[in-house]
């Protein structure tokens, strides 16, 4: 390792002032460099203390438009975790997930070391460098360890639109074109691109039980300033399957195992941030698909935030979602509807259509946390037919309330006026369900232009809740979610 001509190293260590009760820790490296320093390695130590959780570094330097040119890599007490040359000046490395040029894995105490390669720097020129090296610590309160983000093309409150199941090789993702007439393993890359012919503005990729595709996603997202790569897992256990949103942490999905039901795996998805959503709940369970349906022993539906109303191509019939979903409602709880493509081809083969259903949710920018937000909130809708179907907003403006609030009624049973303003949906039906059954009448026309506001009113009682759906002569083409009466 090179040493010459270096001024000693400072090093601080200072601490940040976030809300969390565990301070994230900072290094600072600073030192100068000078030609005798170019075309070789320097190695600068740092100690990470137990209990880190994620590691990133800033760097900066001077003189750069006088010819000096440093690359930084990275190494543990153990192994080497990547370096980027110059295309990075901050990278991050975690547990689950890594800057692209860097490995993910375990954030082991020790002695850290900062690579910092000198491939250039003239004579005469003495170039400062500073590198800021934040230690986040685990523990609650702490910045999510990834959140991939598009550019800002599309920031600010408005309806997104987007699927929120799909697969590829990182499990059962099998079913894309391979070239030769046949089927072949899906990358990550192909349900992407599924998603941007689409149209949509997010897409979740949700392979079964496990994150490793999060690599990808994290990589593929600095090619897409327009379209958000949604972090997910599928929780598949024997007796149901899940899809778990916002983390990189696994979710275990051996329920049924020792120690492990479906009230631990909700309460694990929780404590790590995540939001879940339960899947295809009535689909038909067996050999052929073992857990297909939801069946887990003593499950706590007040757990759940969402379930998967619409799965492909599933909208009616004895393994749809809606009744199932319209039972839980009916117990008194509050479970944001979604749907799914459940997509293991990523468009390219009869029978697969990433976005196909599209859900639609209302969020303050096109990012995860906001997202989640939305579909917390119950501010969803589902096109059962993808992106180029209807748009909806309901709402009860005499209670001003929208899809997803909840309204405390001032006695025990009142007549509420409600309002459905449709695009797109022109000779379609309104059809208003109120705790699961169609009111009849309730709009007795249909929908007679391309934009249209619809009002009507309802008797409701303290426990009711009320939604819509639109009909054509072939059937659903969009379910809202409730509006919630206590």
């Amino acid at each position: 390792m090179h040493t010459a001509m270096l001024t000693p190293i400072v090093l601080a260590l200072v601490l940040l002032q976030p809300a969390a009760s565990n301070p994230v820790k900072v290094v600072e490296i600073d030192g100068t460099l000078t030609a005798a320093d170019r075309l070789t390695w320097i190695e600068r130590p740092f100690d990470v203390p137990a209990g880190t959780a994620r590691i990133d570094v800033e760097t900066t330097f001077t003189d750069g438009d006088r010819g000096t040119a440093l690359e930084f890599g990275l190494y543990d007490p153990v192994r080497f975790r990547g370096a980027s040359r110059f295309s990075k000046t901050r990278f991050f490395v975690s547990r689950t997930a890594a800057t692209a040029s860097y490995t993910a894995g375990e954030v082991q105490p020790g002695r850290w070391r900062l690579l910092i390669g000198i491939p250039s720097i003239r004579d005469g020129v003495t170039s400062r460098y500073h590198v800021r090296v934040h230690l986040t610590p685990e523990g609650p309160g702490q910045p999510p360890v990834t959140e991939l983000r598009p550019g800002p093309a599309l920031e600010g409150p408005r309806w997104y639109q987007g699927d929120l199941h799909t697969h590829t090789l990182h499990s059962d993702g099998f079913g894309c074109a391979d070239g030769r007439g046949g089927a072949g393993p899906c990358a990550v890359h192909q349900v992407i691109d599924a998603a941007v012919r689409r149209g949509l503005d997010f897409v979740g990729v949700t392979d079964h039980n496990t994150t490793s595709h999060h690599q990808d996603l994290a990589t593929l997202q600095l090619q897409h300033d327009r379209l958000l790569l949604l972090r997910g897992q599928e929780v598949t256990s024997f007796y149901g399957h899940a899809n778990v949103f916002g983390t990189s942490e696994i979710v275990d999905f051996r329920i049924g195992h020792p120690g492990v039901t479906a009230s631990t795996v909700f309460a694990q998805a929780r404590a790590v941030g995540g939001l879940l959503t339960v899947n295809h709940p009535a689909r038909e369970t067996g050999e052929k698909c073992t857990g297909c349906g939801w069946s887990a022993p003593d499950t706590d539906w007040a757990q759940v935030e969402a379930l998967e109303v619409v799965n492909m191509f599933t909208v009616s019939g004895p393994t749809a979602g809606e009744p199932f979903w319209h039972a839980r409602l009916n117990e008194g709880h509050r479970i944001t509807g979604v749907g799914g493509s459940d997509d293991h081809g990523a468009a390219t083969r009869a029978g697969s259509a990433v976005g196909t259903p599209t859900t639609v949710i209302y969020a303050e920018s096109l990012s995860e946390t906001a997202l989640l937000s939305g579909i917390r909130a119950g501010r969803v809708y589902i096109k059962v037919r993808g992106p180029e179907g209807p748009d909806v907003e309901f709402t009860a403006p005499g209670v001003r309330a929208a899809m997803g609030d909840v309204v405390k009624l001032q006695s025990a049973q009142q007549q509420v006026d409600f309002r459905v303003q449709v695009k797109r949906a022109m000779g379609q039906r309104v059809e208003v369900i109120r705790n699961g059954v169609a009111v009849p009448d309730a709009v007795p026309q249909p929908i007679a232009s391309v934009d249209a506001a619809i009002d009507f009113n309802v008797q409701v009682r303290r426990g009711d809740w009320v939604r819509v759906n639109l009909r054509d002569a072939s059937g659903t083409t969009l379910l809202t979610n409730p509006i919630y009466f206590r």
